[in-house]
């Protein structure tokens, strides 16, 4: 069901004309390369193996993971309700479809663009590749289980619909995307914390750069805040589920 879903998605927003289905990355990649030399040559506190452009390309690719699954999950259920007329398909089906191909784009975004930068010698192979894919691993499931809350929260409700997309750009300075946690002065860094995006883009530099840490990360509190988030998606999309009536 979830590989017929992707298809599905994959056909209604790309189509096969021009480049089709290669948007699906073509579109990150042209953003993530854009992000990637605005921000070259910018801070200059980086470890001794992190160059500017790895960074951001790092940073950015990771982020629209997050930001492409949560602005994605809003109307689904108004988008699919022809396909939720089937028994067999899900809101939970939807959602994480659409998640899946978000991700698929975005990790297919990063590593095109790495191999290209380790390719003219601007980054090394990921120090803790373990880790990194864990991180990419932890930006899904974060992601994913908003995805859930945002899709049963939207549905019926035109107004939270519309803050949907400023939530996702007020993620941007939040989540530490293109800056280092420890870069933070405390006060600010003890409030940022509070969020799991700065962990998992911790988590991430530390599996990429060999000079980066885990001074500011802090995996079961990352874990504990995805577990919480799943089990209020699950709960909140099966209550929205009843509220159809579509049987």
């Amino acid at each position: 069901m979830i590989g017929a879903l992707l298809l599905r998605e994959l056909h209604t927003r790309y189509g096969r004309e021009n480049i089709g289905y290669l948007w699906l990355f073509g579109e990150p990649m042209i953003l993530a390369s854009v992000m990637a030399l605005l921000h070259h040559g910018g801070h200059t506190a980086y470890g001794s193996d992190i160059k500017p452009l790895p960074f951001t390309v790092l940073g950015y690719t990771t982020f629209i993971m997050f930001r492409g699954i949560v602005n994605r999950s809003e109307g689904v259920v108004e988008g699919s309700s022809v396909l939720l007329y089937h028994r067999m398909v899900t809101i939970f089906d939807v959602v994480l479809a659409r998640a899946l191909l978000e991700a698929a784009g975005t990790f297919t975004t990063y590593m095109m663009l790495m191999l290209l930068l380790w390719g003219v010698g601007l980054v090394a192979l990921p120090a803790r590749p373990l880790y990194l894919f864990l991180a990419i691993l932890a930006m899904f499931w974060c992601s994913w289980s908003q995805s859930m809350i945002i899709t049963s929260s939207t549905h019926d409700n035109r107004t939270l619909e519309r803050l949907i997309h400023p939530y996702a750009y007020f993620m941007i300075p939040l989540s530490c995307a293109f800056i280092q946690v420890g870069w933070l002065p405390a006060p600010i860094r003890s409030i940022v914390l509070w969020f799991p995006l700065p962990h998992i883009f911790e988590l991430a530099r530390f599996g990429q750069f060999n000079s980066a840490n885990l001074d500011y990360f802090d995996g079961i509190y990352l874990v504990a805040v995805c577990l919480i988030q799943t089990w209020l998606g699950l709960v909140s999309i099966s209550k929205c589920r009843k509220r159809l009536h579509l049987r």
